[in-house]
């Protein structure tokens, strides 16, 4: 697996991270009989923020449409919620 492109831009990796954290909210979406707040954020704040928090923190995302990648996630599960 490379980790930079030819022109070392490391979007493609921001794409990888926010389509994980999508489906990873996808079924915890489908799975849920109760969409409670008590039981929809301990399973987003487990299972899909260390996605999304990794790939902020290592590879910097400088992009707006990067940053709005994972922006729509977190819209995505505060409406779940």
């Amino acid at each position: 697996m490379k980790i930079l492109d030819e022109k070392l831009d490391m979007s493609w990796q921001y794409v990888l991270a926010a389509e994980k954290a999508n489906c990873i909210l996808g079924c915890i979406k489908r799975s849920m009989a109760s969409r409670s707040r008590e039981v929809t954020l301990p399973l987003y704040s487990a299972l899909v923020r260390p996605h999304l928090e990794n790939c902020i923190q290592l590879w910097s995302p400088q992009h707006k449409k990067d940053m709005e990648l994972f922006d729509h996630i977190q819209r995505r599960a505060t409406k779940m919620i």
